[in-house]
């Protein structure tokens, strides 16, 4: 008997038939396309499509195939690798600079040696290096320096350079009350006794034109300018008369503006200010004050004073138009001194700083001291000394009254940084 009941698909079936046409449809599309010449973008065939697509036939250049690479979860985005020149490098130096350094008194006498009559310094300072080790290290020398006059509390003799240069320092300010004592004899011989040692002479010149020189240190440019204060007028006035003025620059706050600007001129990064002023044993007068706005309005970055063998303490100033900050220090103290009288002239201090520059501006950082102390002691029947950090390790065979005053000295240090913006630093 015949089956007259209608033929019916199945789901299965109805469902191949429509991938068959779907895949057919697409072919056409394909066929159409790569017959006319133009390209194929798959990405317009409609969502459920079966898309072919593969890393040697995409279009990744145009910009549908670069919206489709962007939507995909699974895409990251391309990093390119950052050049180390296209990213501005900071620039930095570290520089130490210590107090007074004046060979006279106690210290002169008793490192002569009559059995070969010569001075011997080497020692003094050994106990410093640690300390010293900035890029640039500077001290202020109270000294002229001399091969030919008889030492003196002002004129010490060539061997005393040995002491500088084993601690490790780089350069001497020596412009100081007395600097043009011995005339322009005395300045010359200063000068060339310190660069036959490779150290920099500060504050001394033959003549103006070299008072502005560019020290580079890991790539700053800094000029590191300093001016006295204390000289008497009559020996300047006698200076100016003979055209020597020059030779020792007064701390004159037209002419230190004027060198600041011809520094920038020169394409200095970081202008440095060292000024010897004030009167022994006193604190920072109106007028000093006055000098040190003006040299900071005037440009400068950083200010060290110095001359009053005690430490004073350091403060933040602010430039008037700009509202820059310049750390300025008042005194550092001493670093080696016969003068034993007070405690405040038997201790000093080290500053230390990072000067950092970027296109063409300075920065100063991580601004904090150390504390120090000269040690005297007696040895075979001979008086030593020996300059340290006070606040650091007891050297071996130090007396007791000795550790006592070289606990004195960091305190006193401390009582007169306590308002100043500077941390002190701990001895390794």
């Amino acid at each position: 008997m015949k089956n007259t009941e209608r033929r019916r698909f199945s789901g299965g079936t109805l469902l191949m038939l429509a991938a068959t046409v779907l895949v057919l449809a697409g072919t056409f599309f394909v066929l159409a396309r790569l017959s006319s010449g133009k390209p194929v973008d798959l990405t317009r065939l409609r969502p459920g499509a079966l898309a072919l697509q593969t890393a040697e036939t995409a279009p990744a250049e145009t910009p549908q195939a670069q919206r489709a690479e962007e939507a995909a979860p699974t895409a990251a985005p391309a990093v390119q690798p950052v050049q180390a020149s296209d990213v501005p490098a900071e620039k930095s130096f570290t520089l130490t600079v210590g107090g007074t350094v004046a060979l006279a008194g106690e210290v002169r006498s008793n490192s002569y040696y009559s059995d070969v009559k010569q001075f011997d310094y080497y020692d003094i300072m050994t106990l410093l290096k640690k300390e010293l080790r900035s890029d640039i290290n500077i001290v202020f020398l109270e000294n002229i320096l001399s091969t030919d006059e008889k030492a003196s509390d002002t004129v010490a003799a060539g061997a005393a350079l040995s002491m500088l240069k084993a601690a490790g320092i780089d350069a001497a300010a020596c412009g100081f009350a007395r600097a043009f004592d011995k005339g322009e004899a005395g300045v010359l011989s200063t000068r060339k006794l310190l660069s036959e040692y490779g150290i920099q002479a500060l504050g001394v010149y033959e003549n103006g034109s070299d008072s502005v020189r560019i020290t580079e240190a890991n790539g700053v440019k800094a000029a590191i300018l300093q001016y006295t204060n204390s000289m008497q007028q009559s020996v300047r006035k006698n200076m100016a008369r003979n055209g020597q003025a020059d030779m020792v620059p007064a701390a004159d706050a037209e002419q230190i503006a004027a060198d600041i600007a011809n520094a920038k001129r020169q394409g200095c990064d970081a202008v440095i200010v060292l000024v010897q002023w004030g009167s022994t044993g006193k604190a920072p007068d109106r007028n000093m004050k006055a000098l040190a706005q003006q040299i900071a309005d005037a440009g400068a970055d950083l200010i060290i004073g110095n001359g009053s063998r005690i430490v004073s303490g350091a403060e933040t100033l602010t430039a008037s138009g700009t509202g820059r900050k310049v750390l300025c220090v008042w005194s550092l103290g001493t670093v080696l001194s016969g003068d034993r009288s007070n405690i405040r002239r038997m201790a000093g201090m080290l500053l230390h700083v990072t000067v950092c520059a970027e296109n063409g501006q300075a920065e100063i950082r991580e601004a904090c001291y150390t504390p120090l102390y000269t040690w005297k002691y007696k040895m075979d029947g001979r008086f030593y000394y020996r300059c340290l950090p006070a606040n650091g390790y007891v050297p071996d065979g130090m007396a007791s009254d000795q550790q006592k005053q070289m606990q004195k000295a960091a305190e006193t240090v401390r009582n007169a940084m306590k308002d100043a913006p500077l941390e002190e630093r701990e001895v390794e």
